[in-house]
């Protein structure tokens, strides 16, 4: 791809170059994936990476720890081959229409969650369901 060329990058218009670090980030993002430790809370520690990944072996309780302001992470919930567990989210969270999600119960299908979190709040600002 040429240097001088664009491409349509989230409704807006990019260089190659920005096409390109935006490619560059996601992977880094994705290659930076921490995968938590199931138990009965599972604590995800912001400051180790942005997304973290844990399998659900019964039903948990989650927690985030050393969230920074302004700061955007993912959290990747997969069933195990049980399926049909729940979580309870930690408080503050924003949801949309202001009801948390009921999680995919399908053994071995992921969820996953976007937020942001502003000092106070965490906003839930994208949610994909069933993925295999």
């Amino acid at each position: 791809m040429a240097t001088n060329s664009s491409a349509v990058v989230a409704g807006t218009n990019a260089t190659a170059d920005q096409y390109n670090n935006i490619r560059k980030d996601a992977l880094l993002a994705i290659k930076d994936t921490t995968s938590d430790a199931d138990g009965t809370t599972i604590t995800m520690n912001m400051a180790t990476s942005p997304i973290h990944k844990t399998t659900l072996g019964g039903n948990r309780t989650l927690a985030v720890s050393n969230v920074g302001t302004s700061q955007g992470f993912a959290v990747i919930l997969q069933q195990d081959g049980t399926g049909s567990r729940t979580v309870t989210w930690w408080s503050g969270i924003k949801w949309p229409d202001a009801t948390a999600p009921t999680l995919t119960t399908t053994p071995n299908r992921y969820d996953i969650f976007f937020f942001l979190y502003d000092g106070t709040n965490y906003y839930c600002v994208g949610q994909i369901f069933n993925l295999g």
